[in-house]
C-alpha cells in the first residue's frame, strides 16, 4: 500500500503522527486505521476536514489518499463538495415546523450523501422562498467522523421583521440635468441591534433646495433591553452652497428666514414600537445656523420633533405581494429651545407597491404644510431625481415652499418603467399651480436612469436622471 496526502502540507504534521501514516506503507488496507489516522489529523489541525480515499491498484495493492481542505472559509462546498459526506443537516433559528414536509425531506435527504454544492443552493433558494422576510445562511462545519460534515441552515428574521428599523442609508450617486451630480455616503459599523453610521455629503442638493457637503456621526440602537424600545443619536456639520436664483427668491421675500453658510444639527430621539408595524418617535433637533450675511452671526432653529410609522406586507399564494408604508411627522420650532425661529412643520406620506412575477405598481402620495418662519431646511421642494421627474426644482420654487402636495404612479416591467408624477408647490396666500410630468427609463431598486417631460411647462424639455441609491 503506498501513502499519499492532497492539499495539505504533511509537514505541519507532528512527527509522531508523521511516522503512524508513513507506517502504513508496504501494510495491507485496513479501512478502520486510515480513518483514525484521519481523525487524529483533524485533530492536529481542527480548521481542516479530511477525507480518506482508496484507489485499487494492481498485484492488489492499493494507494490510500487523504484528501485534506480548510474549512476556513465559506469555500468548502466548492472546494470539496466531491469528497466529503454530510452528516447531518440541521435547521436553527425557526422550528422546522414552518418549512413544509417536501422541503425538510429533501433537507435531511442529504444526509449520508457527498455534498452537492447545487442542491444545497437550490435548498437555500427554496427556504427563502418559503420564509421571504427571513434571512438564510449556510454554514459547513467538520463532523464527528472524519471525512464527514454537518451542514446548519441558519435562519434570522430579516430586516422587515425588526420591530424597529435603522434609518435608510442615505448613500446615493446623482446626475439631474438640471442639478448636476450631488451624492453621500453612509458608512454603517456595528452588530445587527446597534451600530454607529459615519456620513459625508458631496454637494448634495437632490433632497432640499441648500446644496450641502459636510460630515456626520450616527449611533442607533433599536434594543434597549427590549426590542420595543431603541433611541438615535445625531451629530452633523454641514456647508451650505446656494443658487443664484435662491438668493433672488430670498431677496425679493423678506418673510422667509435668510441663507446659512453652515449648518451644525445635534439630533437625539427615542423610538417605541407598539408592534412590528407601528411605531411613534419622539426628540428634539437642534440646529445653529451660521448667517451667510452677517457672518459670524449665527441663530438657532431648535425643535421638538415627532413621528408615527406603519408598515405592512401580505403575501399571497400566488406569489404576489402587497407593501403599504404610512408616516406622519411633525416638527415645531419652540423658544423653549431657545430657537430664534418658531414654526411648526407636518409631513404626511404613503407609499404602496405590488408586486407579481416580474412586474411591479408602485404609487405615493405625500402631503405639507409650514407655518411660522422655518428655516430653508424645513421648506418643501419638487423637482429632482424622485419628484415632479423632468422638472427643475429651481424653476418651480427656487426658495422652496410652505404647501405640499405630490403624488406619483410608476409601473416596472424587467426594470423597465413608466411614470406619471403630478403635485403642486406654493406659499400660504399664493396661486396654486399644479404641475405634471411622464417619462420612462430603467428603475432598479438601486439604480435608475430616467427621461422625465414636463407636461403642462411654458416649453418643451426634457431632463435626464440616472444614479445608485445603496
Amino acid at each position: 500500500m503506498s501513502i499519499e496526502m492532497s492539499g495539505f502540507d504533511r509537514d505541519r504534521l507532528s512527527p509522531d503522527l508523521r511516522k503512524e501514516i508513513d507506517g502504513l506503507v508496504g501494510q495491507g488496507l485496513n479501512r478502520q486505521r486510515t480513518a483514525d489516522l484521519a481523525a487524529r489529523i483533524e485533530g492536529e489541525q481542527p480548521k481542516v476536514a479530511v477525507a480518506v480515499r482508496a484507489v485499487p491498484l494492481p498485484d492488489n495493492k492499493a494507494r490510500v489518499i487523504f484528501l485534506v481542505a480548510s474549512i476556513d472559509d465559506q469555500n468548502v462546498e466548492s472546494n470539496v463538495n466531491a469528497r466529503y459526506t454530510v452528516e447531518s443537516v440541521e435547521i436553527t433559528g425557526v422550528p422546522e415546523s414552518r418549512l413544509s414536509k417536501g422541503l425538510r425531506d429533501d433537507l435531511h435527504a442529504l444526509v449520508g450523501k457527498r455534498l452537492d454544492p447545487e442542491k444545497a443552493e437550490e435548498l437555500d433558494k427554496r427556504i427563502a422562498g418559503e420564509l421571504p422576510d427571513y434571512d438564510v445562511k449556510r454554514q459547513t462545519s467538520k463532523g464527528n467522523q472524519a471525512g464527514q460534515i454537518r451542514l446548519v441552515f441558519e435562519i434570522t428574521e430579516g430586516e422587515s421583521l425588526q420591530w424597529i428599523h435603522f434609518a435608510p442609508s442615505r448613500s446615493e450617486i446623482l446626475y439631474h440635468t438640471d442639478q448636476a451630480w450631488s451624492g453621500a455616503l453612509d458608512i454603517p459599523m456595528g452588530g445587527r441591534n446597534t451600530r454607529v453610521v459615519l456620513g459625508f455629503a458631496f454637494g448634495n442638493d437632490d433632497h432640499l433646495i441648500e446644496e450641502y457637503g459636510g460630515i456626520g456621526f450616527r449611533i442607533e440602537s433599536r434594543k434597549l433591553g427590549t426590542r420595543r424600545l431603541g433611541m438615535s443619536f445625531e451629530l452633523s456639520e454641514d456647508r451650505e452652497t446656494w443658487q443664484p436664483s435662491t438668493l433672488a427668491a430670498l431677496e425679493a421675500d423678506p418673510s422667509i428666514p435668510e441663507a446659512y453658510r453652515r449648518r451644525l444639527k445635534v439630533e437625539p430621539s427615542m423610538t417605541f414600537a407598539f408592534n412590528r408595524h407601528l411605531r411613534a418617535s419622539g426628540g428634539v433637533s437642534i440646529s445653529e445656523l451660521e448667517s451667510l450675511s452677517r457672518s459670524p452671526d449665527s441663530q438657532m432653529a431648535s425643535a421638538f420633533i415627532v413621528a408615527v410609522g406603519f408598515d405592512q406586507r401580505w403575501n399571497q399564494a400566488s406569489g404576489a405581494s402587497h407593501d403599504l408604508e404610512l408616516g406622519y411627522d411633525l416638527r415645531f420650532g419652540s423658544t423653549a429651545l431657545d430657537s430664534d425661529l418658531e414654526y411648526t412643520r407636518h409631513l404626511g406620506r404613503a407609499r404602496y407597491r405590488f408586486s407579481l412575477k416580474n412586474g411591479d405598481v408602485i404609487a405615493g402620495f405625500s402631503a405639507g404644510r409650514v407655518t411660522g418662519a422655518a428655516p430653508l431646511f424645513e421648506r418643501f421642494s419638487l423637482g429632482d431625481t424622485s419628484t415632479l421627474r423632468g422638472w427643475s426644482k429651481y424653476d418651480i420654487a427656487p426658495a422652496g415652499g410652505d404647501r405640499m402636495v405630490s403624488q406619483s404612479i410608476e409601473y416596472r416591467y424587467h426594470h423597465l418603467a413608466v411614470f406619471f408624477d403630478s403635485g403642486s408647490m406654493w406659499d400660504a396666500g399664493a396661486s396654486v399651480r399644479y404641475r405634471a410630468s411622464t417619462g420612462f427609463g430603467f428603475h432598479g431598486d438601486q439604480a435608475f436612469m430616467t427621461l422625465g417631460f414636463p407636461l403642462n411647462a411654458d416649453e418643451l424639455r426634457v431632463a435626464f436622471m440616472m444614479g445608485v441609491r445603496f
